[in-house]
């Protein structure tokens, strides 16, 4: 099973990184304190409990877990000691064995890398890939990979599935994703205008009293609205 744990600062912008990484289980700590661990009834000790041997830990960046590299080393310690093994999504290429030689390296080299330098590469990789696929792109290649992109997830396709079969980023995909949510946000708000002129017109065939079109108008709107949103938000 892979496993997610999110702790500290920015906790919604690491759930947004976990969640599109298609995880089985999604644990976290709000407690900033890093004594939280120690905490039998903290959300980290209840994932340990719940992992078997070949189980895998993923975290957004090696914050998470602290900015001492005794203490991650510690960590990453425990997790060999229960056979996991480490995604950093900052770094998803490097496993268990790779961070505890990176951790001691630095370590030893009076921390001339801190682990918050690791974590600028997923803003890079981010603000890069938003400048390379997009719509309005004078790239036609990448245009063309942008709508193809998009076709799929109007097919309810899994994001891990597209960014492998188009080479791109899980995350591109997952911003493209909420670009489509914009726009179709958007088309529903301009129906909605024009049904609630529509209505005020046909109910003025009926009653003249402004005060009941006004109310026929709201709720017919809010109708229209909750059975969209209702029908976009199902999987």
């Amino acid at each position: 099973m892979y496993l997610g744990y999110a702790h500290g600062n920015k906790l919604n912008k690491q759930f947004d990184f976990l969640e599109i990484y298609g995880l089985d289980e999604i644990f976290s700590d709000e407690e900033h304190s890093y004594e939280v661990f120690q905490n039998p009834e903290s959300e980290y000790q209840r994932l340990l409990n719940s992992t078997e041997p070949g189980d895998c830990m993923v975290i957004v960046f090696l914050e998470v877990i602290s900015r001492d590299y005794q203490q991650l080393l510690r960590f990453l310690n425990e997790l060999e000691d229960l056979e996991l093994d480490l995604v950093v999504l900052t770094a998803p290429e490097l496993n268990l064995n790779d961070w505890r030689a990176v951790v001691s390296w630095i370590s030893r080299n009076d921390q001339l890398i801190h682990p918050r330098l690791i974590k600028m590469k997923l803003i890079r990789e981010k603000s890069e890939n938003k400048e390379t696929y997009s719509v309005f792109t004078r790239d036609p290649e990448a245009k063309q990979l942008y709508r193809d992109i998009a076709w799929q997830l109007v097919k309810k396709r899994k994001l891990r599935q597209i960014a492998k079969r188009n080479g791109v980023p899980v995350e591109t995909i997952y911003r493209i994703q909420q670009e489509i949510k914009k726009v179709k946000l958007a088309v529903i708000l301009a129906i909605c205008f024009f049904l609630a002129i529509a209505t005020i017109k046909i109910t003025e065939n009926f009653s003249d009293n402004v005060l009941i079109q006004i109310v026929v108008c709201v709720v017919s709107t809010l109708v229209i609205l909750y059975i969209t949103l209702s029908d976009s938000e199902q999987p």
